[in-house]
């Protein structure tokens, strides 16, 4: 018969693995003969190690019933292992809901992965009712992902506030989550959805992979209206291969604002598309990005889309002239060195040189690497070795390596960058013929007397090149020149890349290691071993089953260097099917190796049985002298040790800690470490009265770190009225997560009445977020005589528990409170608060904001634009605040929140209102003391807040509404100012329109010039959504309908962004001829080339 004696002697010796395999073979067994029940008794009658022992052949042997009874143990680690084994054997609901009340927070969290990680949706639907009510909304949210569609369609709106991974519910229920922002959409305004998108944009890309059109159509109807959310990038690749046309048409709509998406998978997915639309998403490009974008295409389109995308612009960036195929790049160079610009430009011009065919470009290059100065030759170098690699022919490469003799005799900077270049060409470029060459340029500069670190650098980059290409082509001789230019470099053996051996096709491993083997076999007979690392570290876990290598690695564990030694080490331990054997082997071979981290964790983890030869040890060998005393961090690995080795480590620990001859860092790490062994809850609390004070200070910290922490919170609790409250304070929040709710409300209760500050707030937070029974009413009764900041961290913790009333009563009292406690109300924002509370808050919000107190109320009208969607106090107030000269403190604030509000309604009447009423008031405070024309400043505010919205169909309906009240003032400067913010720049036609009403209102040379700069400073966002050559007509219209100014405006950034193609030479043209002599002045002082 099976004992618990007998098992537990039985897996005494045994290392973890063995061990969990001897007990599942023992439940199984057991539980045929009927013998388990027996066993598991005996077993829960021992310590917390037998009792997680008996849970574990009872999660094997399926027994339920011992499963349940874990769930209500006393120790955290046997519960959250029964909580594990639970979800897996799927036991009823009735099982968890008595006991979920009474569970510490951080198992119900661990109670909640478990369910989402097996996918129990049942289970959690049963759950989400009771956790909602108990624990509050976040908790339930948390269950969503795994509910079915019916629940999350029900619960979504009254939890969508506490919803923390939006991603993971879109993937799980994506047409859900679609269906719930479209209507989220559909209920506002178009001013709204930015805020929208920031919230729900990572629900849109979880559910792009299963409903792609469906999002995409989301983007389209949002893109008149908001940029496009950051989240999209993520998916943007995946959007475009299922629909690269639409994507496409979306990325160049000239609607489109904000940033564009930059993947590389969304320039690889958008290569199918024809040309025209490659080029339209390509003029959205400029330098390394056009360069990157054209790399993703098909090297036979580049050349159409190139041109088509920069046309004859003499500024064509050359990164993506590079990209061309060589058959198009040198037709293109030959028209860039025809401009003039390049041609009197030394540098541009060799640098557009090296992009001609080889026989042309060569003699010039050659001749620029033997210029006068180190800098025009430091400039030619790289040029010369980029054209010859450009070629893609081995032999003009290996040509040009063989003639760098100049190189030995250079200064370093020039030899440093010509190096470097040499170390981009490709190593397929690079032959046998040119290895004593390569070797020779190498040497000779790591032997120079000015080597610097980036020639050492280049160096090192252009060995590993070249070994890497020798190994990959099996071309030994490359491999043997790139490791006699590293041995140059240092004394010390050098570190190999190798990087990318394990993309080799299938079973090529093995042809790279035979060509290498005999360089590295004569290698292990001088005791080098770095060609053997490199190959073993690049091919990863390709190496595992190549036995000759292992046998190599395993020879490597003597080398005479310690670096060699731990790289072999880490290496020969790799495979995983023979760790367990390995690292007995090498601990054996030499104990001091319990320093290497790969040495280390193999013990903790998996050959447990050796820790009775580590633990309280003095090991000593190569990585360790004799009589040094060491103590391995273990951490994280004490479930799967016995009891006796965690009592042993632990001892260990306390020894040093208790040491004379230790110093107090030394006692503090020890202590540090000490807290986190199962068991050792008394040990620590002996050095909270240590005599060091970090180390009493590190005590306290540790015992929130001890197997349990819910039973050191009274300690922690001791020492909140002390000097040490700072990190007993702190340690609070994890002990709170581990003690049982009921429980941690009473021990917090008299901390609220206590008279530290600090520690009243951190018990009001977690009083609040765990949700202790009597929360409410503790919280609320702490609000009379609290300090300042304890009542903003009370009214921080109403949000947990607004479906109470008391709740309410106390924000109600903050709000009257000092303005730095009303504030606190602000903190707030209606994102997290649950929407059938969110009209009622913003009552809060809109009294702050009509507070007598100006500093109150300056809060309450800065947060007011956030929550104008949920208030009914219209905008009177606000055109009272914005109309009243006597209120100098809030009208500012006040104005802002009147053009969100104006915005969201589509109303702007109240708008009109405050510019009538200002227009009426304008001249009071003519220059007054302290004050000056106050109505025409605040004209000039609202003028200046439509401005910075330009792009919004609000802002320029407002401006056409305000422009005549504004001209018929003689505001004119303002009127214009408008009027450029009412042009409709996506409408074709309505664009010309609103900018003749411009040149209508610019009746005067003043408001003209000042119309023609702010059309120049408005029109790079506008040429982001235009195409150049609407710009181009636009323009000709305006210079032949009388508004020759403002032509001019917008030929000034549009012809340079376009190149000063013809067309815009010839309006340039036409306007230094104009009748008008400010128009011929203003155009005759714009260039379209510089001398």
């Amino acid at each position: 018969m099976t004992t618990a004696r007998r098992l537990l002697k039985a897996i005494d010796r045994l290392p973890y693995g063995a061990r969990q395999r001897l007990l599942a073979r023992t439940a199984r067994e057991l539980a045929a003969t009927g013998e388990l029940d027996a066993l598991l008794c005996d077993l829960d009658g021992r310590g917390e190690f037998e009792r997680r022992v008996a849970l574990h052949l009872a999660y094997v042997a399926r027994d339920g019933a011992y499963v349940e009874q874990c769930l209500s143990a006393g120790q955290t680690s046997v519960v959250r292992q029964a909580i594990g084994a639970a979800i897996r054997l799927d036991l009823p609901a009735e099982v968890f809901l008595a006991r979920l009340p009474h569970l510490p927070t951080a198992l119900r969290q661990t109670f909640y992965s478990a369910i989402r990680r097996h996918g129990r949706g049942a289970l959690a639907e049963r759950l989400l009712p009771v956790v909602r009510e108990t624990f509050g909304d976040h908790e339930a949210a948390g269950l969503l992902p795994v509910c079915s569609s019916a629940v999350v369609i029900e619960a979504l709106p009254d939890l969508e506030h506490a919803i923390a991974n939006w991603g993971a519910l879109g993937r799980s229920h994506p047409t859900v989550l679609l269906d719930f922002v479209t209507a989220e959409l559909s209920a506002v305004t178009p001013v709204w959805w930015p805020d929208v998108w920031r919230r729900f944009g990572d629900a849109a890309a979880g559910a792009a992979v299963a409903e792609p059109d469906r999002v995409l159509d989301l983007l389209e109807r949002l893109l008149p209206h908001a940029p496009l959310p950051w989240q999209i990038d993520r998916v943007i690749g995946g959007l475009a291969r299922h629909a690269p046309e639409r994507v496409a048409r979306m990325l160049v709509d000239p609607r489109r604002t904000g940033h564009l998406p930059q993947r590389q998978s969304l320039w690889r997915a958008l290569a199918v598309i024809g040309d025209d639309e490659l080029i339209a998403v390509a003029r959205l490009l400029d330098g390394s990005r056009l360069a990157r974008f054209l790399h993703a295409i098909a090297p036979s389109r580049r050349a159409a889309v190139f041109t088509g995308a920069l046309d004859d612009r003499p500024d064509a960036p050359l990164d993506a002239v590079d990209e061309l195929p060589s058959a198009a790049r040198p037709a293109v160079a030959r028209r860039l060195l025809a401009l003039r610009q390049v041609a009197d430009d030394p540098a541009r011009r060799l640098a557009v040189t090296a992009r001609l065919a080889w026989a042309d470009a060569r003699d010039t290059l050659l001749a620029a690497t033997r210029r006068a100065t180190a800098d025009e030759r430091a400039e030619a170098y790289p040029l010369y070795l980029a054209a010859a690699a450009a070629t893609r022919d081995p032999e003009v490469v290996g040509g040009v390596i063989t003639g760098l003799t100049r190189l030995a005799n250079e200064q370093d900077p020039v030899r440093s960058v010509a190096i470097a270049a040499l170390a981009a060409i490709p190593g397929w470029l690079f032959r046998p013929d040119e290895a004593d060459a390569l070797v020779k340029l190498m040497v000779d500069a790591t032997e120079a007397r000015d080597c610097s670190w980036q020639t050492q650098q280049a160096v090192r980059a252009l060995a590993d090149t070249v070994i890497r290409e020798g190994a990959m082509s099996l071309r030994p001789q490359l491999v043997e020149a790139g490791l006699t230019g590293l041995a140059h470099m240092s004394r010390n053996a050098p570190w190999i890349s190798l990087n990318g051996l394990d993309r080799l096709p299938r079973g090529a491993e093995h042809q790279v290691f035979e060509a290498l083997r005999p360089r590295i076999t004569a290698d292990a007979r001088l005791g080098r071993f770095e060609v053997l690392l490199a190959v073993a570290a690049g091919l990863r876990r390709r190496a595992w089953d190549m036995g000759p290598l292992q046998e190599l690695l395993d020879e490597a564990r003597s080398a005479k260097d310690d670096g060699v030694v731990r790289r072999a080490v880490e290496l020969w331990l790799a495979p995983s099917a023979q760790r367990d054997e390995r690292v007995e082997r090498v601990f054996a071979d030499d104990p001091s190796t319990i320093t290497l981290h790969p040495v280390r964790q193999a013990i903790a983890l998996r050959r447990t049985d050796l820790l009775d030869r580590v633990i309280g040890r003095s090991p000593h060998g190569r990585f360790l002298k004799r009589g040094v005393r060491y103590v391995p961090p273990f951490e994280g690995c004490f479930d799967r040790w016995l009891p006796r080795q965690v009592t042993a480590f632990a001892a260990e620990l306390t020894d040093v800690a208790t040491s004379p001859r230790a110093s107090a860092f030394e006692r503090r790490a020890a202590v540090s470490s000490l807290g986190r062994v199962p068991g050792s809850v008394n040990l620590v609390r002996g050095f909270v009265a240590d005599r060091e004070t970090i180390v009493a200070e590190a005590a306290l910290a540790a015992l929130a770190w001890t197997d349990e922490p819910g039973d050191v919170l009274p300690d922690l609790l001791a020492h909140v009225g002390t000097d040490r409250a700072r990190v007993a304070v702190y340690a609070l929040g994890r002990c709170a997560r581990f003690t049982m709710p009921e429980r941690l409300g009473a021990l917090l209760a008299p901390v609220l009445e206590g008279q530290k500050v600090t520690a009243r707030k951190e018990a009001v937070r977690l009083i609040a977020k765990h949700r202790t029974p009597g929360a409410v009413v503790a919280l609320t009764g702490a609000w009379e005589n609290g300090h300042r900041d304890v009542r903003r961290a009370l009214v921080s913790a109403t949000r947990w528990f607004l479906d109470d009333e008391a709740a309410w009563d106390l924000l109600g009292r903050a709000v009257a409170d000092e303005h730095a406690v009303a504030g606190a109300v602000l903190d707030l924002g209606p994102d997290v608060v649950a929407r059938r509370h969110r009209a009622r808050y913003a009552e809060l919000v809109g009294a702050i904001a009509g507070s007598a107190d100006p500093d109150t109320a300056r809060l309450g009208l800065a947060a007011s634009p956030s929550w104008i969607r949920w208030s009914d106090s219209g905008a009177e107030p606000l055109v009272d605040r914005v109309t009243d000269l006597a209120d100098t403190a809030t009208w500012r604030y006040a104005l802002s929140a009147l053009v969100r509000l104006s915005a969201t309604t589509a109303d702007v009447t109240p708008l009109r209102a405050v510019v009538t009423a200002l227009l009426a008031a304008d001249g009071e405070f003519d220059a007054v003391e302290d004050r000056d024309l106050p109505a025409r400043q605040r004209i000039a505010a609202l003028v200046g807040e439509l401005s910075g919205t330009r792009n919004s169909e609000h802002s320029r309906a407002a401006a056409r509404t305000l422009i005549p009240s504004l001209a018929a003032a003689g505001y004119g400067s303002w009127a214009v100012n408008l009027a450029v913010v009412a042009v409709a720049w996506e409408e074709e036609g309505a664009d010309l329109d609103g900018l003749r009403e411009v040149a209508r209102l610019a009746v005067r040379p003043t408001l003209a010039r000042q119309a023609a700069g702010e059309l120049t400073a408005v029109l790079p966002d506008v040429m982001r959504r235009s195409s150049p050559a609407r710009l181009l007509d636009v323009a000709n219209a305006l210079a032949g309908s009388g508004a020759a100014a403002l032509a001019l405006g917008i030929a000034i950034p549009a012809g340079r962004d376009a190149g000063w193609p013809e067309g815009w030479r010839e309006l340039l043209r036409g306007l230094r001829r104009h009748d008008d002599p400010d128009v011929r002045e203003a155009a005759s002082a714009v260039f379209t080339s510089q001398e």
